[in-house]
């Protein structure tokens, strides 16, 4: 990969310039850095990285809520780098989706690595959050219109493929989503039966 943009969490200034000359020189860009969890989250925000590093050791408060946020909202690949004890204490990665870790002391061998392994696994866990996504509101959209249909069908006494042209030729006319106007038969349907 490289090129890809991020941030460092940490409370050591010497941390940072160590990560800062394993990243940079295969072509990362280092955007900036910080010593809390709150800015962390602002410059998160703000720069849109593409990953994160985040050291254990340096003790900043609310880092767990950052990483859940992190991970909930699916914003960037975290790294987190730590010694074993640290990251054996760090019962978020078990759960995470975009979580990943490097120990601390062996990060000039194995940080590029594990960033590369961030970034392939956070755009895997994109997709398939994306195509899960579409299957829900196709399966929602699916389930609205066969409700419309049957409606059409008891009320107007008519067959499946005449209801369903129906719902296709007022969306088509309306320049409304077929489950649109699937919602709004059925709404108007409930509203009639009281």
């Amino acid at each position: 990969m490289a090129g890809e943009r991020y941030v460092i969490a940490t409370a050591e200034n010497n941390f940072q310039i160590t990560i800062r000359n394993i990243l940079n020189p295969r072509g990362y860009t280092f955007l900036d850095h910080c010593r809390d969890a709150a800015v962390l989250m602002r410059l998160i925000r703000t720069y849109c990285p593409d990953f994160v590093i985040i050291d254990l050791s340096s003790q900043i408060r609310d880092i767990r809520g950052i990483m859940e946020a992190i991970d909930d909202e699916l914003i960037c690949t975290c790294i987190l780098i730590g010694d074993e004890t640290e990251i054996d204490n760090c019962d978020v990665i078990d759960k995470s989706r975009v979580l990943t870790y490097c120990y601390k002391g062996r990060e000039r061998e194995t940080l590029a690595y594990s960033v590369e392994i961030g970034l392939l696994n956070y755009i895997r866990v994109s997709r398939l959050e994306k195509k899960l996504k579409e299957m829900t509101e196709s399966f929602e959209t699916r389930k609205s219109v066969d409700k419309a249909k049957w409606i059409l069908m008891n009320r107007h006494n008519i067959t499946e493929n005449e209801a369903y042209q129906r719902i296709r030729k007022k969306s088509m006319d309306t320049r409304l989503t077929m489950r649109a106007i699937a919602d709004a038969i059925i709404c108007t349907y409930e509203i009639e039966k009281g």
